[in-house]
């Protein structure tokens, strides 16, 4: 499967690009998969409407990390959109791209999988009211953007970090 999305893999500098703002939110060469853009050239393919998802993909530790960078603000239109990127993509999306390379997959398959979905979020677009360092402490504690009850439901993690954290804690760990 891997070599069939072969061009869908960039770095994260490249899939955190905001284009209205001509600025990526993650400055990092790591290479991941462009999960989005990779499902709408699926959705393309195949005539459907796209489905919404979460900008990268990363397999680390027999888990699927999802990652939406949000550089802009994030308001309840956009909380809305948040979560059903925790939903389609990662269930639905995935279901269909890896049922065209194999098709015994069943969607319980997919279910049964660990899935961890991170928000990366511009931390001066969306303050929160509380000192610097008892915000980055509570950072990889808090979930933002009424995301709560999708952990330990859909995902078995969720994590809402800014850009810095994100680089600092979590992609630096990545192999």
């Amino acid at each position: 499967m891997q070599n069939k999305y072969r061009e869908f893999f960039q770095s994260i500098e490249d899939i955190s690009r905001d284009d209205q703002n001509n600025e990526s939110l993650c400055s990092s060469p790591f290479v991941c998969l462009a999960f989005d853009h990779a499902i709408q050239d699926l959705a393309s393919k195949k005539g459907e409407d796209t489905l919404k998802s979460p900008d990268l993909l990363h397999i680390q530790d027999n888990q699927l990390l999802f990652v939406e960078f949000k550089n802009g603000k994030i308001d309840k239109k956009e909380r809305q959109s948040l979560r059903l990127k925790a939903i389609e993509g990662p269930f639905i999306g995935l279901y269909e791209m890896i049922k065209e390379h194999d098709p015994s997959i069943s969607f319980h398959d997919i279910v049964k999988i660990d899935k961890v979905y991170y928000v990366v979020y511009n931390e001066e677009k969306n303050p929160q009211k509380r000192t610097a360092g008892l915000q980055r402490h509570l950072e990889g504690q808090q979930i933002r953007f009424s995301l709560k009850k999708y952990k330990g439901t859909f995902m078995k993690d969720v994590k809402t970090i800014c850009a810095t954290v994100f680089l600092e804690s979590v992609v630096s760990k990545w192999k």
